[in-house]
This record gives structure tokens, C-alpha cells and sequence, in this order.
């Protein structure tokens, strides 16, 4: 699995604390009600939960053996290593995984239910001591339980307890007191536990004590064995010998036998800084104590020779009394004595004391200042117990530079010293573990040696940050404008997490807020970097950051009080494009929506420091309720678009709708989209910002699935493509939550939270079932019994979840080292421009002149290269520039976009998409000449080598591609470019049948273009030499289509018979085969010669004589219809309509060929045969039968293709853009109830056929909001397949075609206007926002950047006499919205706004409730194009909404770069290809990364 990183929670106070397995050090401390684990280098092991902890856990004691104490309330537990393998060093079972784990073993209750426990500790594996006020408590194990076995008053608190474990001594101290009491148990077996005390006395109060016992004697007390430290107030550390001597040798004896002498005092607090002397008043001492190293190197770690378990002291009276020296120690009058006991020693069961195994190494004392520094001092072990120590500093580090995040304030830690632990992670560094006052871990590292002569010393290095919730989690959110992330926990409990750059690394830190204890509903993220909206039950919060206090805090008392609302919204208020600046008094909108009434309330946030301005409050208008709202997702910078801010659904209607607002010429939220979805029961609705959603939806047996939707991005109307379902594992597994990511270059992933797992899914480059699962999360992994609470992503796309209180930030790496953003692209991302399909659609879309670019330099590529045929080789990198730029006459093309004028369009732009004929006249024109010696040169090449980024089989497709243009390119053969987009599917499908081994016919969609081609007679021959070599058959005619698309009849017969004499030939001269052809060319009596030639057949006899007969005699017509209903009742279909044939009932041929050989080409074929193209059955056939087919099947091209055979153009580009269902009640077809989606949705070439059929047709012209619509369908598709260049071509030719429209039909006067001032508007704007859409910017309209230029193929002359925004290169968008109705040209400029789309008006006075026209298509079947024009100037800009060109752009660059790096080549400038996408789709150089 991945790596990942585990925010564990945030310290409990005063819980951080080490345990020991397997001779290692464990850091453990306290979040919530659990324990949490870390290695001695900082990974994270476990989470110990006990079901019987209802409290925060408030102390944790560790002992040597691995043990861990903890009391949460009056409730105390204690957890054991779960021993797994026998270790036989020392006699025990211990865990010697490289992971132990903790697991419960016993538990007590404290008698006080009430007693607040304020310190405990370990005595030694079987006795414990708790502190609870001013009483100290012994608890025993034994007999399998605990019980408590002391209870002793004290005259002061106890708050912190230090023990020696396994000697029974330990002292106790108060925040409040200067004294520190030394215990020591004396009793036997069979007397209670006795406690014995003295006092040592400091000048100042003590906050903070510690032992530490050595290894140098052979006796526990012998002399420097034991050390006690003891930390003051004023920061200075005392540290005292305890040593026992003979009484001669006592300077003041002891009562107890045991002398605590002072070795030694360092004032830690006033240590000279580094690279300092003497001054230190800039900084506070934060937190001191001595280095923790492995219980190992005590004697306590070896096990007796008596066999006792290790620390385990029968009776404490077998060891020598405590005593006291100097300084004198004075007792308190007020505190409780215990009694004296028998001073006299026992002579009872002594653990024999091994001998020293261990090198005795010396101690460390370290000290971290409120400025980021620390000092440590080294203290060398000493044989005198009464010589002075003399410590020494060792290691100096300076100051940080950024420590306010870092070190915890000595004013928000009062009396007490931060929580802290050092130890030893390696021979070389230090590792620091330091709590602030919130419960921050830090872990530091520094090296253990100071820095050599001539190196600077390093500042403390921030290495981990141990944080996160002390409770459960249920919600995690994004902010979509920076990277904050914000967790929201069971408690009400909120933190915002912000990344904080530290030591090169980033590192991510939580905020708490202060909100008086309310519990916080819900956040709305604000585009600035310090602040957001935050929403309880009854108020709402304008949130802001305070540095000084370290957390969020209410910032406006100027807040409104709020009414009730389900949701609450941000909307920066900036232009788009300064979104991709960070800003911090970036003005946004506040809006908040309640369901039930559709009621929305919007206020306007100036600045940080100005009053919230009220705008006012209306209702949507729109029928229905609102049964769910959300927040389109994601928002942030470029993907952000004001078009797309909040998702409604209507259960009961099925619709959903995406609103948005406009800010000009006032505050107006308006329906943008309108989707009606098919029947289902919806429970989750998840939409994006680049119109993409997840749908979840129970199905009638209880299940849930995901369907994905892939919405027009570029029109209004309910359009939209289903691209994948997503089944459950189980039927019983249910959606949590769904989140989409957007890569920085509009890669698109998916993350679904399941009950027990999290699944991430990328899109594929396919419109069925295209969502690939490449990641899995079990839940399961963090422990058989966790769940993962809530699920999202991070800016940087990581899945990020809970388990409990716990936050899972996965890597997005997979365990093959990809990451998710790289199988996103190799999956989705834009295909290779040399790639079969990207080729393909050029071709299909008139662009021959690219085609042949990039083949040449294909060509050149490889001529050049030194070609392995063992190796693959890349293809070659295609800098878009070229395909953009101008060519041919005039500058060199090196030069700038500005620069080039007069001179040939770019090759992506300059074909058109009529009939324009290609021949090897304009081969020299055509980027280096590919001509057929060069295609021969590739195809040769491509036979012999491996080409990089496509498969086998795409390869081979390269090679039919190259074939086609080689044989396009023949002198004696021009064809036009209906009849290459024909031709060059039927090699595809060839090639694809010959890899199949099928017999798949063409498309109806490529029947279409050889329809209407006018180089028929070329295309004809070029059909039969390539893929009829050895004659025709009607097998391959069927499959080429060649008799629904022969136009000339007289051609159409001739190669009918001689199809029908191949087949003769072929089929062993048997006339059955052909019979049916002869008869329908009305040749009765040359089928009769071929009978009496087939003496071999069966029925040569009877049908030799039948057919000699008169067949235009009624008689002999009605025997032939006779054998023909014996033929149909026998099932022989063939010869059935061939005996109608023969008896003249070619209504019932076509009939049976229709219905029961489902041939429809056959039927036709016979009826153009045998009465040409305006015969009544033929007619009767298309308009009765194949039609209501077309029309059942929602097949466009198949309705189009019959009425282009019935030379209906007017119909062909209805059958294209119009409602099938309508357009069958329209012109009386009966048609049945379809199930077909409304628009055939694996279509990009409807719009093609659209565009040519329109000079055929000139009275019939789509009204432009359903031309809105097939582009949109267009560019979705496209965006599906992988080939976002493709788009570039789409929305060139709906620039054109406004520009012609505008051109030609409309003469309108446009008031002056600021905005067309300028030539080119400003990159920096919005052209949405600014109303203004630069044409200069696309090549077919102007030269590039030259503002004098002349539109492309236009004359002077037609140019009308008014001037209007056409003029100046621009379209005006002053009335957007008017897309679902025809409006008089009087209305244009005054009333467009409020007739297109259900908008609100927000009033400062009053709420008022607006009506609207619903957003439906429009429904006529005509439009005028006098009205198109109108149109034409106001028409929103739909089909290149910014988001749309944002992804293009995106897609496009990100190809760019990885080829780029790929291939690490010089010949593409990064630079110069962001210019050119964001010029040619109008988009500032801001959104890209």
C-alpha cells in the first residue's frame, strides 16, 4: 500500500511519556479517550482504545518492562505488550514484531468516583501510585486483581510524582511548593506497605522532577547510583546525589540511612544563547530535562539470579533507609509524619545485584527557549559523591526564524514547563519531542555533535507534527482557494489545517477556534487566505486568523443575524482570472439558500476591515421543490466560473438545475443549466465544475449504483452523455460520499467512500463504462473493526479520510510508483497529434492541409532518425504553434502572432467543411508536399518498427490513413472531402474486420458522406480496386453501401449486373445466387439463359420451363406469386422475393427483404433498380418502413440518409438538429415509443454534415440554440475521446459561422460602448465577465493580432453599410441569455436579459418573487435566419463557456509538457505554446500551472 500520513490527535496535557519493547523507546502520549503509539523515529503504531474510557484520558505512566498505566476519570487501566514469540535472553515472553501492539490486560476504579487525579506513577510492575489532590493512593496486583493497598494524606498537592522503579523510592512535588518529599516504602510480606518521607528544599517552587539511575556501583544507593533532578520556576536545575555511606563518612547523618548532597545547579533559563555571551533576555526557557535513553542500560534489566521477576522487591525493608545532607533540610509544622518504623534492616529475600554490564554513559541536559533555540550539557558520572559536577555545554543551536507556530508561549503555560522528551534516534541526531500549549507534538531533530570548525550550526529542524482530533471525525472539507482543509469532529469540535513551509518541507498544522462553545453547523470557505464563514444553529461568523493568539476568531461584529437556511455560499466578487493571485482582501458574496421556499439571501464582503454590505433577497423562480442543494464542486482557480455555483434537484420532476449569477449591470442569480434525468431514485448528487457528475440511485432490489454524467458544458438545454456505472462490491455496501479532483491540467478522478473501503476511479478515454478503479483503501487496514467516518481530497489530490479521530492523508501514489495524476493522463489524457483517431477526425472535419502537416513531419522524422527495428521509437513532438500559426508567403513564421498578416491561415483552421476538392494541384502549397513517395516511405518504415504511445492495431490504422491520403492524392483521381472522410472510414473498418475476422458493414453515418460527395464516379472506382479487387458480391457491396449511395441510376444498373454476373460466376454458376438482381434490371429473359446453362442444378428443369413463359400475362404473375407464399411459408426468404420479383409484386420483395432478411439495402437496391428513384414503392418503402425504424432507433443518420435519397435536404438537417419524436409527428410518420436517448450520443459528426448539407438546403437554417447544442454534444465527446485539439477545430467553425451570420443578414446599430474601444480586450478579464469576444484571436476572421486585417474569404463588398461590432473584430455579449427564444430585432438591446433565463433580481427593500420562461429547446421547426442574425450578436457565448476552454486549454498544455519532458527535446518552447493556447481560446496565461 501507499504511504500515507496519520494525524493521531493532538497531546492530552502532561500525558507524553516513553515505553520500551524489544530494547527500543516508544513515544506515547494521550489524544481523547485513546493512546497513541510512535516508534523512536517517529512512524506511527498504534491507537490503544478502551470501550470502558467515557473521559479524555488525563495521565499516562509507562514502566521499563512495556507496560502503560492511564486514568480517564476515576477509571484506570493498564495495557501489555501482546507477546507473540518467546524471546529465551531474559526468561520472558516479549514481542519481537517489528510493529508491537498494546493490548487491555486489567483495569480498577478508584474508591472516590469524584477524586480528581492530578499525577501517577509506577513503583514497580505490580504496585502503582496516584495522586488525587492532596492524597497519595497505593494500588497493588495481586491474586489477579488490583486492589488499593495505602491511602496516605498529605498537607500539600501532589502534581508531579517521579519514581525509581523497582526500589521503591519516588518523591512527589506541587506547582506551589519549593519542596520536594523523597518516599520510600518499608514493610514486608506480611505487613501493609509502610511510606517513609523526607524533604529537600529549593529556593523557588519546583515544576518539573526526574531520576536518573546509574550503573557505576554494584548496590542500588551506592555512591552516584541515583540522581534526582529538580527543575525550579526561575529555570534552574538542581541536581542531587543520593548516596549511602558509613556513619563515620557522613558529613550529616540521615535518620534513613541515605544522604542527598547537591552536585550540581545550572541555570538553564540565563545559558548564554549561541554565538552569545551573556544576553538571553530575548528568550524564556520553554522546557528542560535529561536525555531518555533505553531501560537497558540499568540493572534492572537483568534478570536476578534468583529467579524473581525483574524489579520486584518483596521487602522494602531490606534496603537501606533514605537520609538527608546538606544544605539542612527543614520540615513543614503542618504536614502529616508518618510513624517511625523499625529502622533495623531485615535479612529477608534481597535481589542479588549482577554484576555492571554496561558502560555507565553520561548525562545529557537539555533546555529549548521560547526563541526556537536549544543548549544541551553533557554531565559526566563521577565517583565522589560529594565532588561538585561540573556540567558542560555541548551543543548550541540558534534561534529559528519562524517559531511562532513551533514553540509553545510560556504565558499560555503558566507555571508548568511544556511536556517534552529527547533520545537518541541514531549516533548522529537528536530527536525532540516538544507539546505546545493546544497539544501540538513537535518532533525536532538536531544533531548530537556541535557543528566542526568552519560549518554553521543547524537551528532545530522540524521533522514531524503529531496532530489532529481528540475526538471522533465526521466531516472533512476542502477549501477550494488554497489548501486549507478543515475537520470537523462528533464534538462539534473544528480545525482548520493550514500547510506551513518549515525547513524546506511542508508541513500541515491545525487552528482551533473560538466560538463561546457553540457548536459549528457548517463552514463556507471565503477566497481570501485569512478568513471564512462559519454558521451555528442560530448566528453566523465572519471567522478570521489571528496570529498573536494562534487560532481562529470571530473578526466582524458588523455580521448579520441570519434566518433559517440549509446552505451557505461564497462567490469572490474579483474577475476569474485574479483568482490565480492570492489575496487577502479579495471581495466576495455571502448567500445563503433555504430548500423548502427556494429563498436566497446575498450580502457583499468589501474587505476584512469594511461593514458587510446587505444586497437583498428574492425566490429562484422555478416550479417544483428544491429536495437537494449543493455547492458545485470544485471551485477554485481556473475551474471556477460564475455559471456553476449551486446544484438544485427536483425529485418529483427529475430535474436538475446549475445557477448562477451575474454581477453587471446588477446582482442576479439565474438558471445557467437545465438537465431533465432519466427515472431514477435519487440519494446523492455530486457535480462539478466542468459539468461532470455522480449520480447515486437505489435500485429496485435495494442496491446502489453510480452513474456518471457527462453534461453539455457549452449549452443550456438538457443534453448530456452517460459515461460509465459504478456497481457496489455488495449489494448491501452503501455510498458515503463521492469527491471529484481536477488535476492542475483538468485531469479528471473520482473517490467514492463506501462502508469498508474508498475507491478512486479515473476516467477513460471510451464513452462506455468509462471510469477505471486504480486505487483501493481498505478500511480494514487500520483494524478489523474501523470504518472510515468522512472522505475528500487534497488541493494537491491526495485521498484524505477518517478513521475514527484519527485523519488519513493517503499518498497518491500507487504501489507501481505512478501517481494518480499521471494514470489519470496516460487514461484520459489528449491522445498524440500522429494518432490514428486524432488524424481520422481531422479528415472527417476537412482539415487535410494538418493531416499532411503532421504526417510530413512524421516523414522527416524519420528519414532523419537512425531507426532500430528492435527499438520502439517515439513519435515526434508537434509543437502546436505549428498547426496554429500562419503559413506559406509572407514573414518568416518564426515570427510573433501580431507580426504575420496576408499570409495563409493556420492548417488547423484553414479548410472548409463543403465539398472542396483535394488534388495533387496544391500539393506544393501543402507544408513540404506529402505526396505518395513519401506516404510509400512511412507505410514501408511503419511495417518494420514499434512506434511509442499507440498500439498495434493504432498503428496499423496510422498505415490505412497514409494509404488513404496516398490514394487521394492521385492526379487522375481528385476527391472531395465528403469522399475522403468515406474512403478513409471503409479502410478502417476493414482493417478492423480483417483483426476481428468479422464482416462488420459501414455506419450509416459514412453512407451519408458518399451520398452527398460529388466525386462519386471516383470514389466508385477507388472502392472497387481497393476492396473488390476479384469482382463485387453483394456481401461487399452491403458492406460498402455502394447502392445506397450511387446517385447516377444509369451507373447504379450497370454495376448491379455486373454484380450479379460476378456472382453467377463465383457461385458455381448457380442462378439462385443472382436471380434476384436480373429480375429487379427487368432482364427476365437473360436469367432464363442462365438457367439452361445450369444443367447440374436441381430445379434446372422447372425452372428452364417456367421462365419461358410470359410473365406480363396475369396468369403466369399470379403462378410466380403462388411459389412465392410457398417459399415464405417454408421459410426460403431469398427466393420467395425473388418469385415476387418475377411476378411483378416488388412491394412484397421489398417487404420480405426489410422484415425478414432485415436488409434494407437490398430492399432499396431492388427498388432503384427496377423503377429509379422516384417509384411510389420506393417511396412507400423509406417513408413506411426504414423511416419509423429510424425514428424507434433515435438514428439520425439513418433518417438523414433516407431523406437524403429522397433529396429532402430541408429534412436532412432537421432529421440532424431537431427532436426525432417531433420531427416524426411533424411529417406523419407513425413511429413507436422510443427508449433512445434523445440525441445519438456517440456522435461528433453530426454538426459536419450539418454545416454541408446547409448550401443544399438554403430556406432551412437550425435555430442557433440547437447548433448551441450539437456543438456542445461535439466538444463533450471529444473531450471523452481524449482529443481536446479536436475542440479547437469545433469552435473555430461556430466562430465563423456567427461571423457569417452576422455578416450577411444583420445591419443593426450599436451605441458607442467603452468596451470596444480597444481592438483586443485585456487577457487579464473575463471575455464572460467583459461582455466582449476578441475575433482577431481566430484565424478564419482576421490576420492574428493585426487589427487591420481583412476577414478571411469575404469580400469588400459584402460588408454592410452599418457599422457593428463585426467591424471591430468583436461580438457584443451586452444580452446574454436569450438562447431558448427568437427575439425581434427591437428587443435585442433592451429586454434579452430578462426573456432568456429564470433569474433574481436581489432588492434591498423587499423580496419579490420573479417568473420566468422555462428553459426548454426551442420547438420550432424552422427558423428565420434574419432572426438567427439577430441572435447572432447576443447570443451568449455557450459553446465556449470559460470552463470549457479552461479544460481544452488545460488538456492541450499538459500534452505539450510531458511530451516536452518525455523526450526532453529543445524544439517546443513552453512559453511560446501557453501563448498560443490561451490567445486562440481567449484566456488569460493565469490558469495555467
Amino acid at each position: 500500500m501507499a504511504l500515507r500520513s496519520v494525524y493521531t490527535g493532538r497531546a492530552n496535557e502532561g500525558t507524553l511519556s516513553t515505553a520500551e519493547a524489544n530494547d527500543k523507546l516508544y513515544i506515547v502520549y494521550a489524544s481523547g479517550r485513546e493512546i497513541v503509539v510512535h516508534s523512536d523515529c517517529g512512524r506511527y503504531i498504534q491507537s490503544i482504545a478502551h470501550a470502558e474510557f467515557t473521559d479524555a484520558i488525563s495521565h499516562i505512566a509507562c514502566n521499563p518492562l512495556g507496560s502503560i498505566l492511564a486514568v480517564a476519570g476515576s477509571h484506570v487501566a493498564i495495557f501489555d505488550l501482546a507477546f507473540s514469540e518467546t524471546d529465551q535472553r531474559n526468561g520472558k515472553d516479549i514481542k519481537s514484531a517489528a510493529q508491537p501492539q498494546w493490548t487491555h490486560t486489567s483495569a480498577f476504579d478508584l474508591c472516590d468516583s469524584a477524586a480528581d487525579v492530578s499525577a501517577c506513577a509506577w513503583v514497580d510492575s505490580r504496585l502503582v501510585v496516584i495522586g488525587t489532590g492532596s492524597t497519595l493512593l497505593l494500588w497493588s496486583f495481586g491474586d489477579g486483581r488490583w486492589t488499593q493497598s495505602k491511602a496516605q494524606t498529605m498537607g500539600g498537592g501532589v502534581d508531579k510524582i517521579a519514581t525509581v522503579f523497582g526500589a521503591g523510592i519516588f518523591a512527589t512535588s506541587s506547582y506551589n511548593s519549593r519542596l520536594v518529599k523523597v518516599w520510600q516504602l518499608a514493610g514486608d510480606d506480611d505487613n501493609s506497605n509502610e511510606l517513609r518521607f523526607q524533604y529537600v528544599v529549593h529556593p523557588v517552587a519546583v515544576c518539573d522532577i526526574f531520576w536518573r539511575q546509574r550503573t557505576s556501583g554494584s548496590d542500588r544507593a551506592e555512591s552516584g547510583a541515583l540522581s534526582m533532578c529538580a527543575l525550579t520556576r526561575d529555570g534552574r536545575l538542581y541536581v542531587w546525589h543520593a548516596v549511602q555511606t558509613d556513619d563515620a563518612a557522613r558529613p550529616s547523618k540521615s535518620p534513613y540511612g541515605i544522604n542527598f548532597s547537591l552536585a550540581m545547579a545550572v541555570d538553564l533559563a540565563r545559558a548564554p544563547s549561541f554565538g552569545e555571551s551573556d544576553d538571553c533576555s530575548h528568550r524564556e526557557l520553554v522546557a528542560a530535562n535529561i536525555l531518555t535513553r533505553p531501560f537497558q542500560n540499568s540493572t534492572l534489566a537483568v534478570k536476578p539470579k534468583d529467579g524473581t521477576a525483574i524489579g520486584i522487591i518483596s521487602n522494602y525493608n531490606s534496603l537501606p533507609a533514605p537520609g538527608m545532607s546538606e544544605p539542612a533540610v527543614a520540615r513543614e509544622e503542618d504536614s502529616d509524619h508518618p510513624d517511625d518504623g523499625d529502622d533495623s534492616s531485615a535479612k529477608v529475600d534481597q535481589p542479588a545485584i549482577p554484576p555492571k554490564r554496561y558502560q555507565d554513559p553520561p548525562d545529557l541536559i537539555y533546555a529549548a527557549y521560547s526563541d526556537g533555540s536549544m543548549s544541551v550539557w553533557k554531565v559526566s558520572s563521577s565517583s565522589d559523591a560529594f565532588t561538585a559536577l561540573k556540567p558542560r555545554v555541548v551543543l548550541q543551536t540558534p534561534a529559528r526564524e519562524t517559531t511562532t507556530f513551533l514553540m509553545p508561549s510560556p504565558q499560555a503555560l503558566g507555571a508548568r514547563p511544556a511536556s517534552s522528551l529527547m533520545w537518541e534516534v541514531s549516533a548522529k541526531t537528536l530527536l525532540l519531542a516538544l507539546v505546545d500549549a493546544v497539544g501540538h507534538v513537535f518532533i525536532l531533530s538536531t544533531p548530537s555533535q556541535p557543528a566542526t570548525s568552519g560549518s554553521e550550526q543547524r537551528a532545530l529542524e522540524v521533522r514531524d507534527l503529531w496532530d489532529g482530533h481528540k475526538e471522533p471525525l465526521f466531516h472533512i472539507s476542502v477549501d477550494p482557494y488554497s489548501q486549507r482543509v478543515a475537520t470537523h469532529s462528533t464534538e462539534g469540535e473544528l480545525l482548520i489545517w493550514d500547510s506551513v513551509a518549515a525547513d524546506g518541507k511542508e508541513i500541515s498544522v491545525s487552528r482551533k477556534m473560538a466560538l463561546d462553545g457553540s457548536q459549528i453547523r457548517t463552514i463556507a470557505w471565503a477566497p481570501t487566505e485569512s478568513e471564512f464563514i462559519a454558521a451555528t444553529n442560530d448566528k453566523v461568523y465572519r471567522m478570521q486568523y489571528s496570529a498573536t493568539a494562534l487560532q481562529w476568531l470571530p473578526g466582524d461584529s458588523h455580521m448579520p443575524q441570519l434566518s433559517a437556511f440549509d446552505r451557505i455560499f461564497t462567490i469572490p466578487a474579483d474577475p476569474v482570472d485574479e483568482l490565480a493571485e492570492p489575496n487577502s482582501n479579495r471581495p466576495y458574496f455571502i448567500s445563503t439558500f433555504e430548500g423548502e421556499s427556494g429563498c436566497i439571501r446575498t450580502w457583499r464582503v468589501p474587505g476584512p476591515s469594511d461593514r458587510i454590505e446587505y444586497i437583498g433577497s428574492s425566490t429562484l423562480s422555478q416550479s417544483g421543490s428544491f429536495d437537494m442543494a449543493s455547492r458545485v464542486m470544485p471551485v477554485s482557480h481556473p475551474f471556477f466560473s460564475r455559471d456553476n455555483i449551486m446544484a438544485t434537484f427536483d425529485a418529483s420532476s427529475g430535474g436538475l438545475s446549475i445557477w448562477g449569477i451575474r454581477t453587471e449591470p446588477e446582482f442576479v442569480w439565474f438558471c445557467s443549466k437545465k438537465h431533465r434525468l432519466p427515472c431514477m431514485n435519487v440519494d446523492m448528487i455530486r457535480y462539478n465544475s466542468i459539468d461532470k457528475a455522480a449520480i447515486v440511485s437505489t435500485e429496485p432490489d435495494g442496491s446502489q449504483t453510480i452513474t456518471i454524467w457527462i453534461f453539455s458544458s457549452a449549452s443550456r438545454a438538457s443534453h448530456y452523455l452517460p459515461a460509465g456505472t459504478i456497481y457496489p462490491r455488495n449489494k448491501t455496501d452503501r455510498v458515503r460520499e463521492i469527491r471529484w479532483h481536477l488535476t492542475s491540467y483538468a485531469q479528471t478522478y473520482l473517490g467514492v467512500q463506501w462502508d469498508s473501503c474508498v475507491d478512486i476511479y479515473c476516467q477513460e478515454r471510451s464513452l462506455d463504462d468509462t471510469w477505471l478503479c486504480v486505487m483501493t483503501i481498505p478500511a480494514a487496514e487500520f483494524g478489523d473493526d474501523k470504518k472510515i467516518g468522512s472522505f475528500s481530497f487534497t488541493d494537491a489530490g491526495g485521498p484524505t479520510f477518517s478513521i475514527g479521530r484519527q485523519l488519513v492523508v493517503h499518498s497518491h501514489t500507487l504501489p507501481n510508483g505512478r501517481l494518480l495524476c499521471d494514470v489519470a493522463y496516460e487514461e484520459h489524457g489528449e491522445l498524440p497529434l500522429i494518432h490514428p483517431l486524432i488524424l481520422t477526425e481531422l479528415m472527417s472535419w476537412g482539415q487535410m492541409d494538418a493531416v499532411k502537416s503532421l504526417l510530413a513531419q512524421l516523414y522527416d522524422y524519420m528519414r532523419e532518425l537512425e531507426i532500430d527495428a528492435k527499438r520502439d521509437v517515439a513519435l515526434p513532438i508537434v509543437p502546436l504553434r505549428d498547426l496554429i500559426s500562419p503559413s506559406g508567403p509572407g514573414p518568416d513564421k518564426a515570427s510573433s502572432l501580431g507580426s504575420l498578416s496576408g499570409s495563409k491561415y493556420s492548417a488547423l483552421f484553414s479548410s472548409e467543411l463543403d465539398d472542396c476538392t483535394l488534388d495533387s494541384g496544391s500539393a506544393s502549397l501543402d507544408f513540404e508536399g506529402f505526396n505518395r513517395e513519401k506516404a510509400e516511405y512511412l507505410m514501408e518504415r511503419l511495417t518494420e518498427i514499434k512506434v511509442q504511445g499507440i498500439s498495434p492495431i493504432d498503428q496499423a490504422r496510422l498505415m490505412s490513413i497514409i494509404g488513404t491520403i496516398s490514394a487521394t492524392q492521385a492526379k487522375d483521381q481528385p476527391i472531395d472531402s465528403m469522399g475522403v472522410r468515406y474512403f478513409n472510414k471503409l479502410q478502417l473498418l476493414e482493417l478492423e474486420n480483417r483483426r476481428t475476422r468479422s464482416s462488420q458493414e459501414l455506419s450509416y453515418r459514412e453512407l451519408n458522406w458518399a451520398l452527398h460527395s460529388n466525386s462519386q464516379a471516383v470514389l466508385l472506382q477507388m472502392c472497387l480496386q481497393t476492396h473488390a479487387p476479384d469482382g463485387l458480391t453483394w456481401e461487399s457491396a452491403r458492406r460498402m453501401g455502394l447502392f445506397m449511395w450511387l446517385s447516377d441510376t444509369s451507373v447504379l444498373h450497370a454495376e448491379v449486373e455486373k454484380m450479379a454476373r460476378n456472382i453467377f460466376v463465383s457461385q458455381g454458376r448457380d442462378p439462385t445466387k443472382c436471380a434476384i438482381f436480373y429480375l429487379a434490371l427487368r432482364k427476365q429473359r437473360l436469367l432464363h439463359g442462365l438457367w439452361r446453362t445450369a444443367s447440374t442444378h436441381p430445379e434446372y428443369g422447372k425452372m428452364v420451363a417456367f421462365l419461358a413463359n410470359d410473365f406480363s400475362e396475369p396468369r403466369w404473375k399470379t403462378a410466380a406469386a403462388k411459389n412465392a407464399y410457398v417459399l415464405l411459408s417454408r421459410q426460403r426468404y431469398l427466393d420467395a422475393a425473388t418469385f415476387f420479383m418475377l411476378s411483378g409484386k416488388l412491394a412484397d420483395a421489398a417487404t420480405i427483404c426489410v422484415t425478414q432478411l432485415n436488409d434494407i439495402q437490398l430492399a432499396v437496391t431492388l427498388c432503384r433498380c427496377y423503377e429509379g428513384d422516384n417509384g411510389p414503392v420506393l417511396k412507400d418503402l423509406l417513408w413506411r418502413h426504414i423511416l419509423p425504424e429510424a425514428f424507434r432507433r433515435q438514428s439520425r443518420w439513418l433518417a438523414s440518409l433516407v431523406f437524403g435519397i429522397i433529396h429532402r435536404y430541408d429534412l436532412v438537417l432537421q432529421s440532424l438538429t431537431d427532436d426525432l419524436t417531433n420531427l416524426a409527428a411533424e411529417i406523419g410518420v407513425e413511429a413507436e415509443a422510443s427508449s433512445y436517448s434523445r440525441m445519438d450520443p456517440l456522435d461528433t459528426e453530426l454538426l459536419i454534415l450539418y454545416h454541408s448539407m446547409l448550401t443544399h438546403s438554403p430556406k432551412y437554417r437550425a435555430p442557433l440554440v440547437t447548433q448551441a447544442e450539437l456543438i456542445a454534444q461535439t466538444i463533450t465527446i471529444f473531450e471523452c475521446l481524449g482529443a481536446p485539439i479536436m475542440s479547437l477545430v469545433v469552435l473555430e467553425w461556430w466562430r465563423r459561422e456567427l461571423y457569417t451570420i452576422t455578416k450577411t443578414h444583420v445591419s443593426v446599430s450599436i451605441a458607442p460602448s467603452t468596451r470596444f474601444a480597444s481592438s483586443q480586450p485585456s487577457l487579464g478579464a473575463d471575455p464572460m465577465d467583459s461582455g466582449t469576444l476578441d475575433m482577431k484571436l481566430f484565424g478564419a476572421f482576421t490576420g492574428f493580432g493585426n487589427a487591420g486585417a481583412k476577414p478571411a474569404r469575404l469580400e469588400d463588398s459584402a460588408r454592410p453599410a452599418v457599422v457593428h461590432p463585426m467591424d471591430s473584430g468583436m461580438l457584443s455579449m451586452d444580452s446574454f441569455g436569450s438562447m431558448f427564444s427568437t427575439m425581434p430585432k427591437s428587443t435585442v438591446a433592451t429586454s434579452s436579459r430578462s426573456q432568456g433565463t429564470p433569474a433574481v433580481a436581489m432588492s434591498e427593500s423587499q423580496e419579490q418573487q420573479q417568473q420566468s420562461t422555462p428553459l426548454e429547446p426551442d420547438k420550432s421547426p424552422t427558423a428565420n435566419c434574419t432572426d438567427d442574425a439577430a441572435m447572432a450578436v447576443d447570443i451568449e457565448d455557450t459553446p465556449v463557456q470559460y470552463a470549457c476552454r479552461t479544460m481544452l486549454a488545460l488538456q492541450i498544455m499538459e500534452f505539450i509538457c510531458r511530451a516536452k519532458n518525455a523526450s526532453k527535446s529543445s524544439a517546443v518552447d513552453i512559453d511560446r505554446e501557453k501563448q498560443t493556447i490561451a490567445d486562440t481560446l481567449r484566456l488569460p496565461l493565469s490558469i495555467f500551472p
